[in-house]
C-alpha cells in the first residue's frame, strides 16, 4: 500500500511537473498575429530588414496564415531587396502569457493581449523569386518572457535566410498576438 502511494505521487509529480514545466508555459488557442509598424533586425554585416504583416495562427493543431511585406537594407542605406512573405508553416510558439508588460510595469488591461515567440517558416516573394525562410517574432507581454526578451528592445523579430543572411538582433519592435479562442 504504502509502495502504491509512493507510486502514485511520483506519476502525479511527473505528470504535474514534467514536460510542460521543462519546456515553459504552454497554451492551446488561436491568435491573431499584428505586426503593423516595422519590426526591424540586422544582420552582423549592418544589413536591416524591416517586417510588417498581419495572420492567424492556432497552437494546437499547429497551423498558421500569416503575411505581409519586408524591406531589405544595405548598411549603406540602399534597398537589396523588398517584397512581400507569406507564412507556410507554424513551427514553434513559445507562450509568456498575457495582460501584462513586467519590462514596462504595465498591465494591458487586456486578458486577451498575449505574448511569446512565434517562429514561423515563410516564404519571401521577391523579384528573383521564392526564398525560403525563418521568422521569428517575439511578443513581450506576460510573465513568463525569458530574461533575454523582457525588455522593452526585446521585442521585435528576426529572419534567417539560410545560406544567404541572418538578421539576427533585434533593433526595434512592436507586435501583439490577441487571443480569439
Amino acid at each position: 500500500m504504502k509502495r502504491s502511494l509512493v507510486l502514485l505521487v511520483s506519476v502525479l509529480t511527473v505528470g504535474l511537473l514534467g514536460p510542460g514545466a521543462a519546456q515553459g508555459a504552454q497554451t492551446r488557442g488561436t491568435f491573431l498575429l499584428l505586426l503593423e509598424l516595422p519590426n526591424i533586425a540586422a544582420a552582423l554585416n549592418g544589413d536591416h530588414v524591416a517586417v510588417t504583416g498581419e495572420g492567424e495562427f492556432t497552437v494546437s493543431p499547429k497551423s498558421v496564415t500569416a503575411s505581409g511585406e519586408f524591406t531589405h537594407t544595405a548598411a549603406n542605406g540602399d534597398v537589396v531587396a523588398s517584397g512581400t512573405w507569406t507564412a507556410s508553416e507554424l513551427i514553434s510558439f513559445d507562450f509568456y502569457g498575457c495582460r501584462f508588460i513586467p519590462a514596462l510595469g504595465v498591465d494591458t488591461g487586456n486578458d486577451d493581449f498575449c505574448g511569446g515567440a512565434l517562429k514561423m517558416a515563410i516564404v519571401l516573394d521577391t523579384p528573383i523569386g521564392g526564398l525560403p525562410a525563418v521568422l521569428t517574432v517575439f511578443c513581450i507581454i506576460g510573465n513568463q518572457a525569458p530574461s533575454s526578451h523582457n525588455l522593452p528592445d526585446g521585442e521585435g523579430v528576426t529572419l534567417v535566410v539560410p545560406g544567404i543572411i541572418n538578421f539576427n538582433h533585434i533593433v526595434q519592435g512592436m507586435n501583439v498576438y490577441i487571443r480569439t479562442s
